[in-house]
């Protein structure tokens, strides 16, 4: 069921569908670029989880902006009868949009159907074996990655070749509001009122992936570090249920680090804008700190760097073969150390602007 490359005119309506994980919304992020850039006049709907939603609220390059109601979902996983209506409601807004092509960023049963609902004639998906829970099924016009080692980026932006979308640019774009900015140049003032460099340390993950957590006393250890040593501020962000262990970092490194206000994803973009270096796991906000062009030290355990690590020149990935508690933090600091001196501590140019043969091509020789 491979089809040569869909064109698309100005006529069409394209349903894009990735609905979950931050990071995951994020790294689709360069393929819309792509498709926007390629078709300026079409009609582009994202539809997406309310735990991403922030993320594209306002986006310049979304004309419509589409919840997926998943809580409603769940909530109704047990009867029968209500789930029946609320998948009717949702398919009944869908086709209401009168959407042409659905493409599947997502390749899951549930993203499966979204494009099923949509009633879009043309909807593109993965091939089998590149999608999960038969995914493949939904679609009339499959891709096929060129390599299972693909980083999840140029995964995406093959998808966005399916629809005619072509191009070497890899670039996406996040957009900051006057308040978000303003609210950012206030905690980093109040951070680092001499100018220091301003480190954002990130221990926390979502409770499905807390094997990806690097120990909480090892980030206290290196805040203390980083302080002595480097000059450097180390403030430790948090999202949803995670104040307490960045409580407990600032406390246990002796009041060397500094606890973050709660943040919103989009003030944490903007706060990262302005930072010199993040360090944390493979999560959305490492994700989100790579995409606005803040240095990363990732520390990644099972999940594999070649899918997952953030691209282009300045970051350091550190690996513990059997889990992240087996990097130590003599290695996090050194790697600290590295990108600071290597940039002087100055604060983020901007989002990156990468050439994807230039990223993937030696990269695949020996991967694919």
């Amino acid at each position: 069921m491979s089809h040569p490359a869909l064109r698309l005119s100005d006529s069409d309506r394209v349903l894009v569908i990735r609905l979950g994980a931050v990071g995951d919304v994020i790294r689709t992020l360069p393929a819309l670029h792509l498709i926007r850039r390629t078709y300026a006049s079409i009609h582009l709907a994202w539809i997406v989880e309310d735990l991403s939603r922030e993320i594209l609220e306002g986006h310049p390059e979304i004309d419509r902006l589409i919840r997926f109601p998943r809580r409603e979902i769940m909530a109704e996983a047990t009867r029968p009868g209500r789930l029946a209506a609320r998948i009717r409601a949702l398919g009944e807004e869908l086709r209401r949009e009168r959407f042409t092509v659905a493409v599947d960023f997502q390749g899951s049963l549930k993203s499966g159907l979204v494009a099923m609902l949509s009633g879009a004639p043309s909807r593109v998906g993965f091939a089998p074996g590149h999608g999960r829970e038969m995914s493949s099924l939904f679609a009339n016009h499959w891709v096929r990655p060129r390599s299972r080692w693909l980083n999840r980026v140029e995964r995406n932006l093959q998808m966005s070749e399916a629809i005619g979308a072509w191009g070497d640019e890899l670039t996406l774009t996040l957009p900051e509001t006057a308040g978000e900015g303003r609210e950012a140049d206030a905690i980093l003032r109040a951070a680092a009122p001499g100018g220091e460099p301003l480190i954002l340390l990130s221990p926390g993950t979502s409770r499905r992936q807390s094997y990806k957590r690097w120990p909480a006393d090892r980030f206290a250890r290196l805040a203390a570090r980083m302080r002595e040593t480097l000059a450097a501020v180390p403030l430790v962000v948090w999202g949803p249920g995670e104040e307490d262990l960045a409580r407990g970092i600032v406390r246990t490194s002796g009041g060397a680090a500094v606890q973050s206000p709660p943040l919103g994803l989009r003030s944490l973009a903007a706060l990262l804008r302005r930072a010199s270096l993040f360090v944390g796991a493979d999560t959305g906000p490492m994700h989100l700190a790579w995409a606005v062009g803040c240095p990363v030290v990732a520390l990644f355990g099972p999940t594999d760097p070649r899918l997952n690590a953030p691209l282009g020149p300045g970051h350091v990935v550190l690996r513990g073969e059997s889990g992240t508690g087996a990097i130590s933090t003599d290695e996090v600091h050194g790697a600290v150390r590295d990108v600071l001196e290597r940039s002087g501590g100055r604060r983020t140019p901007g989002p990156p602007r990468l050439s994807r043969s230039a990223l993937f091509t030696m990269r695949l020789a020996g991967t694919a």
